[in-house]
């Protein structure tokens, strides 16, 4: 068994959830040994989403994501298992992230900052975000859209309906650092 390299600095990255208006963002800290693995439960618990969807990472012209044996895997897939974010970027600073198939979530992830590590980092941590993640199997952009509409204007004939599917509240431009950093704790790196 090969022993996990010691990380040595942190990673930065920014990860915008594309096409919302308003833009939905979170700017998270991982280690520089993150695997795609890993990275792709960060971005779940920072978007505030539970990952019961597939998902691929499309890095330097690559498709990573998860090789299942009981189900036909596009061959032109990697196993994202033991790929290392670094590794996989090379001199990129960019690449894209799909959670959910169905409803099609694109994310640009961005690799902001390379900083020291000053002690042992065990968890990722959120600096900054803005806005409400849609809720998990509102229908892609079309659906989250439809939602917005329906939970923001009381006269509309879905108003209540949404409001009660969403769990009785959603506030649009909502970012709780906090809660954010409880979730991305919860995520052994």
């Amino acid at each position: 068994m090969t022993k996990r390299p010691a990380p040595k600095n942190l990673l930065q990255l920014r990860i915008e959830l594309r096409h919302t208006n308003p833009l939905v963002w979170r700017t998270v800290v991982v280690p520089d040994t993150i695997t795609l693995v890993k990275l792709h439960a960060v971005i779940q618990a920072a978007m505030g989403w539970y990952g019961g969807h597939l998902h691929e990472f499309e890095i330097a012209g690559q498709r990573y994501g998860m090789i299942d044996p009981e189900w036909d895997t596009d061959p032109e897939l990697i196993d994202e298992s033991r790929k290392r974010l670094l590794k996989v970027l090379g001199a990129h600073r960019h690449f894209d992230y799909l959670y959910d198939f169905g409803d099609a979530w694109w994310h640009w992830v961005t690799l902001q900052a390379r900083m020291p590590m000053t002690k042992p980092q065990h968890y990722a941590f959120c600096v900054a975000g803005e806005n409400a993640c849609p809720p998990e199997d509102v229908g892609g952009l079309p659906g989250y859209y439809e939602f917005i509409e329906a939970v923001t204007n009381r006269n509309h004939e879905e108003h209540e309906a949404m409001i009660e599917w969403c769990g009785g509240t959603f506030d649009l431009s909502r970012f709780d650092i906090d809660s954010t950093n409880t979730r991305l704790k919860q995520v052994k790196l």
